[in-house]
């Protein structure tokens, strides 16, 4: 049995038992992690507190080798993105986030790059960035560092050139064809010009220019349609659904 100590988000929690839960977290150096946290669900418990989704934790477990399921043994809260629970489509972003983190990545899985995308995404969203404008580019972000970054230069078929109208994105082969190149159906996603372009923007942006840009809602859907189809074909993944923002 080993022990590990690292900082890391809480994913999500699941009951285990009518005092314990199992918790979920992306930690920076360690990966994805599950944890019985003992006590944690009795009304007494203080570590409860810190297992909400999304908080920021420093967190000690043993792990059996052989094992994916660890022992919490202590664990401090090291900040809460206080935002993200008093603004509706801030918490749905943050929530479709922390969920496809958790389908995304298997024990063990994840790396610090993967974690500063993450926190940098809340942060967005803790700051009042436009809450559907980080789902798109935090998803969009996550195809360049899982390495599935799609082409989007028109069109790699007939090498014709960018235009003002829609293309069709080729999730099989991660490129774009213009609208006089068939595809099978089912194989490609339509996209506006203007969802290229910006498309393009996300899949480059650093961390630290999330909350400085602001997409048409009709783009943002667009976006992560692609990306979500993207994710399914090529790593067998099926995303959590987008929730509608509020009007």
């Amino acid at each position: 049995m080993s022990i590990h100590a690292d900082e890391a988000v809480v994913l999500g929690t699941s009951p285990y038992s009518n005092t314990s839960l199992i918790a979920t977290f992306l930690a920076r150096s360690e990966g994805k992690i599950r944890v019985v946290a003992r006590g944690a669900r009795s009304p007494k418990s203080k570590i409860g507190v810190g297992f909400e989704p999304a908080s920021r934790i420093h967190a000690e477990w043993s792990m059996r080798a052989s094992g994916n399921l660890g022992t919490l043994r202590h664990c401090d809260t090291v900040g809460v993105f206080h935002r993200l629970w008093a603004d509706l489509d801030a918490m749905n972003a943050a929530a479709a986030i922390l969920k496809s983190m958790d389908r995304i990545f298997g024990a063990g899985e994840g790396d610090e790059e993967h974690f500063d995308w993450l926190i940098a995404a809340l942060e967005a969203l803790d700051a009042g960035a436009d809450a559907g404008s980080v789902e798109a580019i935090f998803i969009a972000g996550m195809l360049r560092r899982l390495g599935i970054s799609p082409g989007l230069m028109y069109c790699h078929s007939c090498s014709k050139k960018p235009g003002s109208e829609r293309a069709a994105l080729d999730i099989a082969a991660g490129e774009l064809r213009c609208t006089r190149c068939a595809l099978p159906a089912g194989q490609a996603v339509r996209l506006k010009a203007g969802s290229v372009k910006a498309f393009a923007e996300a899949l480059g942006l650093a961390p630290g220019k999330i909350q400085s840009v602001r997409f048409h809602p009709t783009i943002q859907g667009e976006i992560v349609r692609a990306a979500r189809a993207l994710i399914s074909f090529h790593m067998g993944i099926s995303l959590p659904a987008r929730q509608p923002q509020s009007s």
